[in-house]
């Protein structure tokens, strides 16, 4: 049975080869089992030729190896929520294959993007082949055109909003998606990404620079849903819920994720100077496991933060409080519309007493960062102040890179660097690309924590480099991951020990060694290590104590996210949208009677079907499911110098991982290799 009264279209688009060819593209039904999925489509089997071939990879010097090709389709998905009044629906997500982690990744995007499609009446985007010069793709309602722009080559995304201003929202790739930087980001509205997985580099491949969406107002009207009536009753209930917490006083409503640097660091979960500690106290390099037996130095380690003992940083600083007190005239900014919670805040400067403005309305305002770039963009870093991690935020704005990711592979270089086992050829420093801070262009910087310029300066100096061509830059290309494998094969030091992940996906500011089953959340998840994936309802204390008893209400919580992300509702609100709500609001707008236990039911499926994705993927490269699951070496054998968790790794030992990791599969119905049968 097809969707009641929702558009039903899916918009296939093939950039051609000759841009200036009419731009290959057709219109496809979508099922309602469809439209409920944020799953990779059967389509998708990594068995497909094509999708196994071998091709140079930008992080090991043109060496053979196994990447993504860039007609591999990303998708651009909505939900039923969106173009609704459901509070926190401004979303959406895209669906591809890693160019990061070279695995399933689907990562979500707020704002009005997803609104826009489904006004214009469509329900997703699938992107085919790759263009040879470089396009934009052009949505106005139910009409879709490529359009060649070499003028927006180079451009930031700020700039190329401005330059595609008056053509509907826009979702464009900056320099570091252009050149195909492993953990790039498509960004919408200035400052909102799709960050995790670097899927900017897929729309690179493309030659894509951009997608516009406009709907108009006459398209809106068409978009209808099968209960208004009953979908209002659902609503309500949910903005009842959420002006409950807002008038307690919940301080997530005020100060959003950047309260996180408070509790984070007390509890031994902030990443400081690469997970080298986890309590905002740097520590001393020497001190850590992972150096024993390490060898000579292959560079000359350079004196930083961890030469002169413990430095403590300031995490109030870090803090969203104290970016309210250096900016009093801030105020919660904006929302994805409609939303109550409203969790951003930003202000403007003054100049010569006039308050400045700009079109986009992103431009001249000083925003305030999230959580986990607070913490891997400024700690991470060794950085002691929210208002520096600023100008490392802003750049992955507009430079177009996750700030996660790109805060993972920054501070691997650093410790590298500190320790003294980067390449002796690449040297300890790189040239200023341009003037900023202390330094003028050209000047030399240096790799070490605690330097404010280093993260627009480095990120920048990337985004110029080409992958593999031997420099620092051309190894950073792949991520930290990637890069650390580079260093290790060409000084035998063991840089991979200090990377910190799963799949190949960097820890997203959460560490698992002060959490009980946190680590078992990021090992079992099908994007790799994501903090979005799962969540328990009580505190589980540390991981001192095994996380078997948890293994239940972790995939209790898996599908429960799973059906939120499906429909696609915003995690920020999953404590004021009830479960019943929440199905009586899928009812309402697509007519299919389910209940929360149905769509969790539902949801299990789709997490089998990923999962069969990634090990179809895994068993053609030869490689087994159950070790792709396990975490990195520092988060399994390096335990935390100090804090709370002291001594703590992200299990009690070896044995009782692998009994969380064996019970988990058994209750998903998975064999003992962790191998699912999907029946569909």
């Amino acid at each position: 049975m097809a969707l009641r009264r929702l558009p039903g279209r899916v918009l296939f688009v093939n950039p051609p080869r000759a841009p200036l060819r009419p731009a290959p593209s057709r219109t496809r039904g979508a099922s309602k089992a469809w439209a409920a999925r944020a799953s990779p489509p059967a389509s998708w089997s990594s068995g497909h030729h094509r999708a196994r071939g071998l091709r140079p990879r930008p992080s090991d010097h043109g060496r053979l190896g196994r990447g993504p090709p860039p007609f591999h389709p990303p998708a651009r998905l909505h939900r039923p929520f969106q173009g609704t009044k459901v509070g926190s629906a401004g979303r959406a997500v895209v669906v591809s294959r890693s160019p990061l982690t070279d695995v399933y990744i689907d990562t979500y995007v707020g704002g009005n993007l997803g609104h826009r499609m489904r006004e214009a009446g469509w329900d997703g985007l699938f992107l085919t082949g790759a263009s040879d010069a470089l396009v934009r793709l052009e949505i106005d309602d139910l009409e879709a055109r490529l359009v060649p722009c070499p003028e927006l080559e180079g451009a930031t995304t700020w700039a190329c909003e401005q330059a595609l201003d008056g053509l509907g929202e826009c979702f464009s790739i900056g320099p570091g998606g252009e050149a195909c930087v492993r953990f790039a980001s498509p960004i919408t509205a200035g400052r909102r990404a799709a960050g995790r997985g670097g899927t900017g580099a897929q729309f690179g491949f493309k030659r894509l620079k951009a997608i516009t969406v406009n709907a108009s107002a006459e398209a809106r009207q068409l978009a209808r849903i099968h209960d208004p009536d009953a979908l209002a009753a659902a609503v309500k209930v949910q903005r009842q819920e959420m002006g409950l917490k807002r008038r307690a006083g919940d301080p997530f409503y005020a100060f959003g994720t950047s309260r996180g640097p408070l509790y984070a660091s007390a509890n031994d979960r902030m990443p400081t100077a690469n997970y080298t500690a986890a309590d905002g106290v740097v520590p001393p390099m020497g001190s850590a496991s992972v150096a024993v037996n390490a060898g000579a130095p292959s560079s000359a380690p350079v004196p930083g933060m961890s030469s002169a003992g413990p430095v403590a940083l300031d995490t109030h600083r870090l803090s969203g409080e104290h970016w309210h007190d250096e900016h009093p005239d801030a105020k919660q900014s904006g929302c994805c519309a409609p939303c109550p919670i409203a969790c951003e805040a930003a202000d403007r400067p003054t100049v010569d007493g006039v308050r400045t403005k700009g079109r986009p309305v992103h431009l001249n305002r000083v925003e305030r960062p999230e959580y986990e770039t607070l913490a891997m963009m400024g700690s991470n870093l060794g950085l002691t102040s929210s208002l520096d991690v600023m100008d490392g935020n802003d750049a992955c704005n507009r430079l177009g890179l996750d700030t996660i990711s790109s805060g993972a592979a920054l501070s691997l270089v650093c410790e590298l660097a500190e320790r003294g086992w980067l390449p002796e050829a690449w040297g300890t420093t790189f040239a200023a690309p341009f003037a900023f801070g202390p330094y003028a262009e050209g000047d030399a910087v240096t790799w070490r924590f605690g330097d404010p310029a280093l993260p627009p300066l480095a990120l920048a100096a990337l985004c110029k480099a080409q992958p593999g061509d031997g420099s620092l830059f051309g190894a950073l290309h792949g991520g930290a991951v990637a890069f650390a494998e580079v260093v290790e094969s060409l000084t035998g030091h063991p840089a991979t020990r200090c990377t910190a992940h799963c799949k190949g996906l960097d820890l997203p500011a959460w560490d698992p060694r002060g959490k009980r089953g946190n680590a078992l959340a990021y090992m079992t998840a099908n994007v790799g290590a994501s903090h979005m994936r799962a969540g328990y309802k009580a505190p589980t204390g540390l991981p001192k104590n095994s996380a078997l008893d948890l293994v239940p209400e972790l995939i209790e919580s898996q599908n429960a996210i799973v059906v939120r992300d499906s429909l696609i509702l915003c995690a920020f609100a999953k404590g004021a949208s009830p479960d019943d709500m929440l199905a009586k609001a899928w009812t309402a707008i697509t007519g299919d009677e389910a209940s929360w236990a149905d769509l969790c039911a539902r949801a299990g499926v789709q997490w089998d079907l990923a999962r069969a994705w990634n090990v179809a993927h895994w068993r053609a490269l030869g490689r087994d499911a159950a070790n792709e699951d396990l975490l990195s070496w520092r988060l399994r054998k390096e335990p935390l110098p100090s804090g709370v968790a002291k001594g703590c790794v992200s299990f009690q030992d070896d044995d009782d991982e692998a009994a969380c990791l064996s019970a988990y599969y058994r209750l998903r119905g998975w064999d003992a290799f962790g191998r699912p049968e999907v029946k569909a």
